[in-house]
């Protein structure tokens, strides 16, 4: 008998998500990469998916010597995704002979004006509208993307590579076994859905 996964969408979501885009993502890394969940199923607000048996990592894991290395490894293996496999192009197609965009200012650019109805909402508290306090982090991205665009022209184009935006203890899991055979760090998996092909679920 088989657990599966039963993933119901969030009613806001799809304003910062898209879902046919993340469905690719997850079907490029199942299928092609054997990473991630295996998706059965997909109706109008969710999915149906591989469940994985797993405990969700905590601070004090991650200062474990094995559990670091395992979580490197896997970033690693991530790192190895062709990005032009995910998002269908080619070096005659992708329109920008030095590489893509990176995806998470896309994302920034996509999700600013969401965020702020979101946090404009009565049912979100003061306490939350001050901790997610969007002004301040315009300011650091904006300081950030200054720095990264002196850098490149000085030090050349950074490699562009399928990399992960969100990998806070609270979104990593620890698989409770792994099948024989399989390298002792593929027991790390992630716990959450793709932002683009910037966030990974492995």
């Amino acid at each position: 008998m088989h657990t599966l996964l039963l993933r119901i969408y969030g009613p806001s979501s799809g304003s910062l998500i898209s879902r046919p885009r993340e469905l690719h993502t997850l079907h490029i890394l199942s299928s092609r990469y054997c990473i991630g969940p295996r998706v059965y199923g997909t109706f109008g607000n969710g999915r149906i998916e591989e469940y994985f048996d797993s405990v969700t990592l905590t601070a004090s894991n991650l200062r474990d010597e094995n559990v670091s290395r395992w979580i490197g490894a896997r970033m690693a293996e991530l790192h190895c995704v062709d990005i032009e496999v995910v998002e269908e192009t080619s070096p005659a197609t992708r329109g920008d002979s030095k590489g893509w965009e990176i995806g998470a200012k896309k994302n920034v650019k996509a999700w600013l004006a969401p965020a702020r109805q979101v946090l404009a909402l009565p049912a979100v508290s003061k306490a939350n509208r001050q901790d997610l306090d969007l002004d301040v982090f315009v300011e650091l991205w904006e300081r950030y993307m200054r720095w990264l665009t002196i850098f490149e022209k000085t030090e050349g184009a950074s490699r562009r590579v399928f990399a992960h935006n969100d990998t806070q203890y609270g979104n990593l899991l620890r698989l409770e076994r792994i099948d024989e055979g399989l390298p002792e760090h593929h027991q790390v998996c992630k716990n959450t859905v793709f932002r683009k092909y910037f966030l990974f679920f492995w």
